[in-house]
């Protein structure tokens, strides 16, 4: 079988490979050598997803300008969390001095609780009601918290309650000042209660706060979650720039988190910088591992195509020098990868292997018809020319598309992927049959072999028959089913969405994501914020009061927000709870249980709780509610004492005593302090907090926190809205996200009409008819609408990741349409035959081996690499049926023109 006259000038260059097949090999191999060499040496990687943006948007202008006035606050976020507020406080104040110290790794540590200032004017910064509640809680708890000043120690507690419980009931209620005592009795069971039922939940005992403001006020809350952030050194050479940053901040939280004092204590790492390490080490690990099994998945599928080792050795060999090369120009021309485009190599696997599939499938083909060795590799180049140069046409140009969009990331990933394409092709008609060509000594089959086989090939068997027949012999059938399926996919298409949670592309459970959960959900120390700038002190000041009254407002933190409103009333408030301690002189606690006393007076104790609950159940008074519940509380506590009194009864009641008593000292002091509280000035802010809210130019910076969690677009959009008609140019990092994400899929899908454009004016080029034009649309539409039915199916939906396969999507839908429509249209036989020839193996085979490449990519821990092999594995189950069903059943209705 010769090649037509139209494809000579290419039989020069098979000749002159052929002729030269060592020295074409060589070439090759020197090749890729260098292109790996160089790649090690010069290839950067882009972490941030800020360098994958447009950088002269509006939003990126405004970022970067809040970046220049006010620094870089892209910090790590540790979150130390505790039920017991004093260790929390000591965990987080011991860590941040430790981390202090390391220059080198860290440029700021910042623990704001640590601050003299608000240990000295935190109680100026409550609001008024809170500052009356606590003095109301202290009035109440002054009687208990003076006994146990003098004498910290349960037994002090107990006897106190014991013998104000006692003489109550004996007054019967009708003393002096008897309601004022019932308020204050049932007031301290009640916190006692709250005490001993977290202590035998294990989260420890009751705190000051909890006393004096209830267990869930604001200050109770910010207690016990204790933020403490760190300013990165990033090193531009690594990987992951913040990788050593993070290591050594893990490093000493695990070491605190060992030691017995913090025993209780939970500690965990957010924020961008260990986000964006957790996704580029996590990504990088996954795509290894994906890289690998797809090279081993692709091998064991060319060995079932090939039969035969030698041909799969030649096209593994083809393929690895297509990737070497490739990378070395990729960083030649674009000089970096970025999230976007580490998927390059496994995309590479896919797409580079299937030209050399229909090359050396066609030459198998014409072996088995009894073609000599040279002859049979120049028919499967001659023949595969035209429909693989325009098939990676239409591949490369639905990628170089992306050049055209105003995202860096996806432009940068459309160059490469072009110049991967382009090189897969040039490798195809170079180095293979040159590898081909070499391996023909070492090829031991007879002559009568080879025509035995060929007899083979020719003669079609009944099952073979009945198997075509069944498949292809009722096109009418399949159109009509292929209709009403891809009419049932549209109301998927319709529904479909884009995911805008960057959280949901990270693997599942990881530790900074769920503590950015936790972050959103604490209103006292949300890190998500929008970030609004305001010219003079009067203007923050409106502007704080406008976002405020904003229904998707939680609140707004600024410099004014460190100098307190009503201070006034708020000092002689302070100083009248400092008159009402004043005689409260704690001693230094000293653990001294008295361990054979104890029994008597927890006896007595339960014995006056309980005739204090039926005198209050007698009188009918309301309050014998609450006691009635403490006395159950008391019960349960009780019980478990006697259950472990001959194990750890003594540990219990050290640990119950301890939690409770043995900061009260030092708690009490830092209280007194705090009520010592002066007028707060904007002078007065400390210059870590300053340098914070007050730029270099004295802009002034509003942090706008969310009252919903907005990772989720409508709550996002909806947050971002409201402070806009705010603030027109408010930034941060909602807004980054949620620009970033629409640019991006606005840029997809222009990149996704543009190919589309292209590859109809490719395949008009190709088949130079309109007919044959729309029929090699066919596989595209059919493809694309099953697979987002099957998306719909499944509960994916695209996100910033996965969307990245409807190029490839377009191109392979395309491309195997075009070798199959241009095998029908120039060589003898029908639609059916085509299929089953070395053409549609081939384009099956295709199929299989991107299948498997991207499929690979399944095993990934990370979520958006996970969800970029789930949606190609469904976009090429779809494009199979429509390569081998719908395709030919089209061809046999149009029929050859």
């Amino acid at each position: 079988m010769n090649p037509v006259h139209d494809q000579a000038p290419f039989s020069r260059l098979f000749r002159l490979v052929s002729r030269h097949p060592r020295l074409v090999l060589a070439v090759s191999l020197l090749l890729a050598v260098l292109s790996v060499l160089y790649t090690k040496e010069e290839m950067r990687f882009l972490t941030g997803r800020d360098d994958l943006m447009p950088r002269n948007a509006p939003f990126q202008r405004d970022y970067r300008a809040t970046r220049a006035e006010f620094g870089d606050r892209e910090e790590i976020v540790i979150v130390v969390e505790s039920d017991d507020t004093a260790r929390a406080s000591a965990f987080a104040e011991r860590l941040s001095a430790e981390l202090a110290t390391d220059t080198g790794r860290f440029r700021e540590v910042f623990y704001p609780n640590g601050l003299p200032f608000f240990r000295r004017h935190g109680l100026l910064l409550l609001p008024l009601d809170d500052l009356r509640m606590l003095r109301k809680n202290l009035t109440l708890a002054k009687p208990v918290l003076k006994e146990l000043a003098a004498a910290p120690s349960v037994q002090t507690l107990f006897t106190h309650l014991t013998g104000r419980m006692d003489a109550y009931v004996a007054g019967g209620g009708k003393n002096p000042g008897s309601a004022a005592e019932l308020e204050g009795l049932v007031f301290m069971l009640d916190k006692l209660g709250a005490g001993i039922g977290s202590f035998g939940a294990g989260k420890g005992s009751f705190s000051l706060e909890e006393v004096f403001l209830g267990g869930d006020s604001a200050l109770a809350r910010a207690q016990r979650m204790q933020i403490v952030t760190v300013l990165p050194v990033r090193d531009a050479k690594s990987f992951v720039p913040a990788e050593e940053a993070i290591r050594v901040v893990r490093a000493a939280v695990a070491k605190l988190k060992a030691a017995p004092e913090f025993r209780g204590v939970t500690a965990g790492l957010t924020g961008t910088p260990v986000l964006e390490h957790e996704e580029m080490a996590t990504s990088e690990r996954d795509i290894t591992r994906a890289t690998i099994l797809s090279l081993a998945l692709t091998m064991v599928l060319l060995l079932v195509a090939f039969r035969g080792v030698l041909n799969v050795g030649a096209a593994m060999v083809s393929l690895v020098v297509a990737i070497c090369t490739s990378f070395g120009l990729a960083t030649l021309v674009v000089g970096h990868l970025n999230i976007l485009s580490m998927v390059f190599a496994v995309m590479l696997i896919g797409i580079g292997i299937e030209y050399g599939i229909q090359v050396v499938l066609r030459y198998q083909e014409e072996l088995g018809l009894g073609a000599g060795e040279l002859m049979a590799i120049g028919t499967g180049l001659d023949r595969n020319l035209w429909a693989i140069v325009m098939a990676a046409a239409t591949t490369a140009a639905a990628f170089f598309t992306f050049v055209f969009t105003d995202f860096r990331g996806i432009a940068e990933l459309g160059i490469i992927a072009a110049i991967g394409i382009a090189v897969c092709v040039l490798v195809t008609f170079t180095t293979l049959p040159a590898a081909l060509v070499l391996l023909v000594p070492l090829r031991k089959k007879k002559e009568e072999e080879r025509e035995a086989r060929a007899a083979t090939l020719l003669r079609r068997s009944r099952p073979v028959g009945r198997f075509e027949a069944f498949l292809f012999g009722h096109p009418r059938i399949v159109i009509g089913a292929t209709v009403i399926l891809c009419a049932a996919s549209v109301y998927p298409l319709v529904r479909t969405r884009f995911d805008y949670n960057l959280m949901n592309l990270q693997a599942k459970g990881l530790e900074p994501v769920e503590y950015a959960y936790k972050l959103m959900r604490s209103k006292e120390n949300s890190g998500y914020f929008a970030e609004v700038t305001a010219a003079t002190p009067a203007e923050a000041k409106a502007l704080t009061a406008r976002l405020e009254r904003l229904p998707a407002v939680d609140h707004v933190v600024s410099l004014l927000t460190f100098v307190p409103d009503d201070q006034e009333a708020k000092l002689k408030e302070l100083s009248a709870l400092r008159a009402e301690l004043a005689d409260v002189r704690p001693a230094p606690y000293e653990e001294d249980l008295r361990v054979m006393e104890l029994p008597t007076v927890f006896e007595n104790f339960r014995t006056s709780v309980e005739r204090f609950k039926g005198f209050l159940e007698k009188e009918k008074k309301p309050e014998a509610k609450p006691v009635g519940a403490f006395l159950a509380t008391l019960d349960r506590f009780f019980a478990t004492l006697e259950k472990e009194k001959d194990k750890n009864a003594l540990g219990m009641l050290r640990d119950f005593q301890g939690g409770m008593l043995a900061q009260f000292p030092e708690q009490i002091g830092e209280l007194r302090e705090s009520l010592a509280a002066a007028q707060v000035t904007a002078a007065d802010v400390p210059a870590q907090l300053r340098e914070r809210f007050v730029g270099k130019t004295g802009k002034y910076l509003l942090q706008v926190a969310p009252k919903e969690e907005i990772f989720e677009r409508d709550p996002l959009k909806r947050f971002l809205d409201q402070v806009r008609s705010v603030a027109p140019r408010a930034n941060g990092e909602p807004v980054m996200v949620y620009e970033s994400m629409t640019i991006m899929r606005d840029a997809y899908l222009r990149a996704f009409v543009y190919a589309f454009a292209a590859i109809v004016v490719i395949l008009f080029v190709t088949f130079r008819s309109v007919v044959y034009t729309l029929v090699g649309l066919v596989p595209l539409v059919v493809g694309l609408l099953l697979m987002v039915g099957g998306m719909w199916l499944c509960g994916i939906s695209f996100n910033s990741a996965n969307i990245i396969v409807m190029p490839l999507i377009l191109g392979i839908a395309v491309d195997s349409g075009i070798y199959i429509i241009n095998r029908f249209r120039r060589e003898e036989g029908d639609a059916a035959s085509v299929i089953m020839s070395s053409t549609g193996l081939g384009v099956i085979y295709n199929t299989l081996t991107i299948m498997a490449s991207f499929g690979a990519l399944m095993v990934a821990n990370h979520q958006g690499v996970f969800s970029i092999g789930a949606v190609m594995s469904l976009g090429m189950v779809a494009c199979q049926a429509a390569f081998v069903l719908v395709l030919p059943a089209v061809l046999s209705l149009v029929g050859k023109k």
